[in-house]
C-alpha cells in the first residue's frame, strides 16, 4: 500500500509541476509525434464517433480541453486527473464558459468514486502506462456499462532503440512509467470481450527529420504504408512505438 501511495504521489507532483509552469523536458520529445499522425487522426475520429449522445469519462483529463471540446456532442463528460492544479484550472474555464454537462475531479484512475456501470465511453491518451495496469483494467470494466467502449492510445516498450532513448531522457517521464508489453495487451484482451489493437510507429519514425520540409507528407506516407505491412509480422509488430486500443464490454 505504501509503495502505491508513494507512486501516486510522485505522479501527482510531476504533473502538478507541469501545470504551474515548471520545467517540462517532454517538449524535446514532441517532434517525434509527427510520425504518429495516422494513429492520432484515427483516435480523434473514433472518439468523435463514440461520444455522440454518450455519458463519457476521460482518463487523465489535465485541464479539460478535450472534455470541453466534446461537451456539444456528448450527453455528459466527466474528467479525472491526479493534478489538482490542472483540475482547478479546467473547472474554472468550464464555469466561465457556462458549460453544464462537463465536470472534472481529482481522482486516481485506479480507485474511482463513480458507481458501477456509469459510462458509455472511457477514453484517454498516454495514461494507462502511468498506472497500476491490473487495477486500471479492473476499474475500467467496473465503471463501463454493458455495451460500453474504452479507447486509448499508449506507447509500447519493446523496441530497443526507443527504450535506449527513454533511458537517455529520464526527465521526460516519471520513474514509474512503464510502456506496455505483450502481457499488458493480453490483459486488455482478457478484460474486454471484443478488442481491436492497431500498432503504429516503426519505419514512419524516419519522417521526423523531414518535419519542417515539404517532403514530410510523402515520407510519412511511405513509412505508414510500410508499417501497415511490417507491423503484421509476429514478433516484429511489438517493436511499434504506439498502439490504438479499443475494447468493448458485452
Amino acid at each position: 500500500m505504501d509503495a502505491s501511495v508513494d507512486r501516486i504521489g510522485r505522479e501527482r507532483a510531476f504533473h502538478d509541476a507541469r501545470f504551474v509552469g515548471g520545467e517540462d523536458d517532454r517538449s524535446a520529445q514532441m517532434k517525434y509525434y509527427v510520425a504518429l499522425k495516422s494513429c492520432f487522426d484515427r483516435y480523434a475520429k473514433r472518439r468523435a464517433e463514440l461520444v455522440k449522445g454518450a455519458v463519457v469519462l476521460e482518463y487523465g483529463c489535465a485541464h479539460g480541453g478535450n472534455a470541453i471540446a466534446l461537451s456539444g456532442v456528448a450527453k455528459r463528460v466527466e474528467g479525472i486527473d491526479l493534478s489538482k492544479e490542472a483540475v482547478d484550472a479546467g473547472n474554472a474555464e468550464i464555469a466561465w464558459r457556462g458549460i453544464a454537462n462537463v465536470k472534472l475531479s481529482v481522482q486516481s484512475a485506479e480507485a474511482m468514486d463513480f458507481a458501477d456501470g456509469t459510462f458509455d465511453v472511457v477514453y484517454g491518451s498516454g495514461i494507462l502506462h502511468n498506472l497500476d495496469y491490473a487495477k486500471a483494467m479492473a476499474e475500467l470494466r467496473r465503471v463501463l456499462k454493458p455495451g460500453g467502449v474504452v479507447l486509448f492510445t499508449e506507447p509500447l516498450g519493446h523496441d530497443p532503440a526507443i527504450e535506449f532513448y527513454r533511458k537517455r531522457t529520464p526527465g521526460a517521464r516519471t520513474p514509474d512509467e512503464h510502456p506496455l508489453l505483450v502481457s499488458d495487451f493480453q490483459k486488455f484482451d482478457a478484460t474486454f470481450e471484443r478488442t481491436d489493437v492497431r500498432l503504429y510507429g516503426l519505419t514512419s519514425l524516419g519522417s521526423v527529420p523531414f518535419r519542417r520540409t515539404p517532403l514530410l507528407g510523402l515520407v510519412r506516407g511511405i513509412g505508414s504504408a510500410l508499417d501497415a505491412v511490417l507491423l503484421r509480422v509476429p514478433g516484429l509488430k511489438w517493436w511499434a512505438w504506439y498502439a490504438l486500443m479499443e475494447g468493448k464490454r458485452v
